[in-house]
This record gives structure tokens, C-alpha cells and sequence, in this order.
């Protein structure tokens, strides 16, 4: 009796948390996906259809957004991680200017995606400041095309500096659970700094590592403000194609479509990575 009064008090303690969640995140997710089937239709206009899917599906332009969100997301991720790995390890020990470099990292922490968008745009833009001193130290002959470009290089640039600090945290708690000892048994048996670095830090490291692609993926996928100021005209961001077809084609219910499509498509990553990580805890 007394263990069952236990477990009713652990899911009251869960409540407000899994409540929040199953009341509004679960029925905008609802709604969503029976917007996209045309019902409950923000026009007014209700009744069971797959004309949506259809004019989405057939569309060329939903299959390049949704390629390039792709795209944009994965080396967002790869990207940061690449960045954020080596700082995590210079922390991890520290050294000269350690104070002063973490507070310079912290700053994107504190600007908002659109702000933090507009200011790298003064940076790369054709006639912005890197331009510019390229162009005073005869490096470049003319402005290159850092901005709006049609792969996404500036788009990826933004993302990773404004999530690093976001990543940087999750991978210094997994290197710092790692032990000095075991660093010094390697060192001790003739390893060398990059048999460390590949044989034991980044396999004690991979579940912050993955962690934090998944993290930076659903944050980089499904952006709209470094998209809609960075990104190029054609292919747009799957967000930024939603909003366009909600608010100037007024097309709610195939942005429903678009908006499931982004909610499918996250969660196919997630099971991905997860299936990933334990094929490496596996080998391990």
C-alpha cells in the first residue's frame, strides 16, 4: 500500500511537466496533422481531403526546401560539433585567456536568431566588413558572394556560431566526466595525442556528441529567422516556404502539410541518430 502511495506521488511530481507537454504541444501537433487532411481548417472550410498532400508532394519546390533544410541541418550539426570539440578539450585543462575566450563564446547566448542573423549579415554581405579588409589586403580582386548564396554556406556559418556555445556546453560535460587517469594509463602504456584524442576521447565523448547533433539538427532544421534574412531566394527553407504559403498564398492547410512533414521528418532523424548510437555503444 505504501509503495503503490509512492508511485501515485512520482506521477503527480511528473504532471505539470508531462501535462505541459500532452495538452499543448500534443494538440498542436494534433491539430497540425488534421489541418493538413483539411479539418479543423483556420478558413472555416472542413472536410476530409488529400488534395493538400497532393499539391505538396507534386510540387518541385517542397522537394528542393525539404532537401536543403536537410542539408542545411546536417552540416549545421557536423559543423558546430567540429568547432565546439576542440574548445571542449582546451576547457577541459585550460590555459592562458580561458576566462576571457568563454565569455566571447557565451555572447551569442544572449542575441536573439534574428538579431544574431542581421549582424553577420553586415560581416558577409557583398560590400560588408570582410569583403571590404579582403579587398585593402589585395587578397580578392572583387567582393565574393558570401550571402544568400545558393548552396547555404552563410546560412551554416550563422548557425554554428550562434549555437556553439549551446553545443560547447553539452560536449564539456562529457569530456569532463572523463578521467584524468585513464588519460594518464594511455600516455603511460605509449599512446600519442591522436591516439588519445580518436581512441578515447571522442568514444567517451560520442553521447555528448550525438546529443548534441540531434539537438543542433532539430534547432538548425526547422529555423526560420537565419533562413528567411541568410538564406537564398530559391530553394527557401521548408519554414520559410510554410510561412510563405500560410500567409501570402493563404494556403493554411497545405502549411499544415509542410509543418507535418517537418515533424515526421525531425523525428526520422532522431530515430536515426539513436539508432546510431547504439551501434557504437554496441561495438564498444
Amino acid at each position: 500500500m505504501e509503495e503503490n502511495k509512492h508511485t501515485l506521488l512520482h506521477y503527480l511530481m511528473l504532471l505539470p511537466g508531462v501535462g505541459f507537454i500532452l495538452m499543448f504541444i500534443g494538440s498542436s501537433i494534433f491539430l497540425t496533422l488534421a489541418q493538413s487532411f483539411g479539418l479543423f481548417s483556420i478558413t472555416g472550410r472542413s472536410a476530409f481531403t488529400l488534395s493538400n498532400w497532393a499539391a505538396i508532394i507534386q510540387a518541385r519546390e517542397s522537394v528542393d526546401s525539404l532537401m536543403f533544410s536537410l542539408k542545411m541541418g546536417i552540416l549545421s550539426s557536423i559543423g558546430t560539433v567540429l568547432f565546439a570539440f576542440p574548445l571542449a578539450l582546451f576547457f577541459r585543462k585550460g590555459g592562458a585567456g580561458k576566462g576571457m575566450l568563454g565569455s566571447i563564446i557565451k555572447v551569442p547566448l544572449f542575441i536573439p536568431a534574428l538579431v544574431a542573423a542581421f549582424l553577420i549579415v553586415n560581416l558577409i554581405s557583398y560590400h560588408g566588413l570582410v569583403n571590404s579588409v579582403l579587398l585593402r589586403l589585395n587578397i580578392i580582386q572583387q567582393p565574393m558572394r558570401m550571402l544568400n548564396d545558393r548552396f547555404g554556406w552563410g546560412v551554416v556559418f550563422i548557425q554554428i556560431w550562434k549555437n556553439l556555445p549551446f553545443v560547447l556546453l553539452i560536449l564539456m560535460a562529457s569530456i569532463a566526466s572523463i578521467r584524468d587517469d585513464t588519460i594518464d594509463a594511455a600516455k603511460n602504456l605509449g599512446a600519442g595525442y591522436w591516439s588519445i584524442l580518436f581512441r578515447i576521447f571522442v568514444p567517451l565523448a560520442m553521447p555528448g556528441i550525438l546529443v548534441s547533433m540531434i539537438l543542433m539538427f532539430i534547432k538548425a532544421f526547422g529555423d526560420f529567422p537565419i533562413f528567411s534574412v541568410a538564406g537564398p531566394i530559391y530553394p527557401a527553407a521548408i519554414s520559410v516556404r510554410m510561412h510563405i504559403m500560410a500567409t501570402l498564398y493563404q494556403e493554411w492547410d497545405q502549411a499544415a502539410v509542410l509543418g507535418v512533414i517537418i515533424i515526421v521528418t525531425t523525428f526520422f532523424v532522431i530515430w536515426a541518430y539513436s539508432r546510431f548510437a547504439e551501434l557504437v555503444q554496441g561495438e564498444e
